[in-house]
């Protein structure tokens, strides 16, 4: 009489080839997480020393010699003082991916002046993927592949 029982390689094959599976899916969730998560670009910068700042301003354009929209709700305070400085950032989550922004810098002082720094503008492009998603996404499906080939060797289906 034959027995249907799956051999112990058949069920090994079985076993590769589901995690194989389950790796490019993981793959696959990576890669549509990153495609349509909300992206953002941090902004930093520090200063020197600050003499009579209030605080600053912090402006966006899609052009180096555009119209700059002001991005920053409220002024950022100062945290610096006439003889030393601070570090700042601001993270702008109003970004597309594969744009590249502008962003330009302005200081308000106590008296009411403003000095733009436009010498000093900062660029970025937002990408579509982050760098670590690229590398997990080729990671889980080198992973995946592997295994499902070598759960189909193992099981004879190759």
């Amino acid at each position: 009489m034959y027995d249907e029982q799956p051999t112990a390689n058949a069920r090994y094959a079985t076993l590769l080839v589901g995690l194989g599976i389950i790796w490019l899916l993981l793959a696959g969730g990576i890669l549509v997480f990153q495609l349509f998560s909300q992206k953002q670009v941090k902004i930093e910068w520090e200063t020197a020393t600050e003499q009579n700042t209030a605080g600053f301003y912090l402006y966006r354009s899609l052009t180096p010699a555009g119209d700059f929209e002001l991005i920053t709700p409220e002024m950022i305070a100062s945290a610096g003082s006439a003889v030393s400085g601070s570090s700042y950032s601001f993270i702008d989550s109003h970004v597309v991916a594969g744009e590249t922004y502008y962003y330009l810098l302005e200081e308000i002082e106590y008296d009411s002046t403003t000095h733009r720094y436009v010498e000093d503008m900062i660029s970025r492009q937002v990408p579509l993927l982050e760098w670590w998603a690229i590398i997990m996404v080729a990671l889980a499906l080198l992973v995946g592949i592997g295994l499902v080939v070598a759960g189909l060797r193992e099981g004879g289906m190759t």
